[in-house]
């Protein structure tokens, strides 16, 4: 496979059994409630347990001692027994346990698989459907632009843009191989007003990801009235400028055989012209099909019947 070298290992796990349990009854699920009138809110960490940034954030914050100035805030690491596996001789292998937990959010899937994923995300279902707005803090393989994910919707890419940072969005529409969390139930209906999104934060590993984690966790928390400005305004960390962007996922590539390559060194966010063969499925080569085509989510550890790349269109 032709690929770059991931960038280096300055995080492990931390323990977290801190906050293994609450008045919840679900382990790792945390709900507080403020006694003025709000939205309830949900943030959430570890829905790949090899993504370490959501972790930290939610960490510092219940750390902090952090509550909600109006509504309910919802706070819940997702995959801890993914998060717990990891070895960093292997550092992609702690990214979910059966299954990838992001493609499983279907009632059928959650209710019928009996994967721990599964099993976990139907633990999770009832507060994520209670909440009005969600924020799911992700990171990347490689150490490129942090960006947004969510429903191509209206209101989605609103609310990403009152967030501000990071400037860049993909938006999907139900493009990847399963349902993830940001389209379950009213999030991915057109005329409901829920709202999710995903933040990929940067790479795994790096300590400068964790700045994005928190950064973004902060405004989120302010944007939807948890924190009061003067509060945020306190606790926001400084973040690097980004480029900005946005794109429409196109496809994904489902990896068919075992012999998988890809031709150039791509990172994620790449542009290639038609007709560029940008990876190799066994004999089968992976075709740019038009113009300017974006490269996404190019995986370090392509492996059979998975996801191996995603294509997309910048819109603006």
């Amino acid at each position: 496979m032709t690929g770059r070298q991931l960038p280096p290992i300055e995080l492990r796990p931390r323990d977290l059994t801190r906050w293994k349990k609450s008045d919840t009854g679900v382990d790792y699920v945390h709900v507080f409630k403020s006694p003025e009138p709000g939205p309830t809110v949900m943030t959430v960490a570890l829905t790949h347990g090899n993504e370490f940034c959501g972790a930290e954030a939610l960490h510092w914050a219940l750390d902090l001692g952090l509550r909600p100035a109006c509504g309910t805030w919802i706070v819940a690491f997702a995959n801890v027994k993914a998060y717990q596996s990891f070895k960093a001789e292997v550092p992609l292998d702690s990214r979910f346990v059966d299954r990838d937990m992001n493609r499983v959010w279907r009632d059928d899937w959650i209710d019928g698989e009996g994967t721990h994923e599964a099993i976990r995300a139907g633990e999770l279902r009832p507060f994520v459907r209670q909440a009005d707005c969600l924020l799911d803090i992700h990171s990347t393989s490689f150490a490129n632009r942090p960006f947004f994910v969510g429903r191509n919707l209206p209101r989605v890419r609103a609310f990403a843009e009152k967030l501000v940072y990071p400037p860049s969005m993909l938006l999907q529409n139900g493009s990847f191989d399963g349902k993830v969390m940001v389209e379950y139930g009213a999030f991915g209906e057109a005329h409901a007003q829920q709202t999710a999104l995903v933040v990929e934060c940067g790479a795994h590993f790096l300590k400068a990801t964790v700045m994005v984690a928190k950064h973004t966790l902060i405004a989120f928390l302010e944007a939807t009235g948890m924190l009061e400005p003067e509060v945020a305004r306190r606790l926001k960390p400084a973040v690097p400028p980004a480029e900005t962007g946005v794109y429409t996922i196109e496809s994904v590539h489902i990896a068919k055989h075992e012999d998988l390559k890809f031709l150039a060194p791509y990172e994620g966010f790449e542009e290639v012209a038609a007709g560029t063969i940008i990876a190799m499925d066994g004999p089968d080569p992976v075709v740019a099909p038009f113009d300017r085509c974006t490269i996404l989510f190019p995986k370090a550890q392509p492996r059979q019947g998975r996801e191996l790349v995603t294509l997309g269109k910048r819109i603006d």
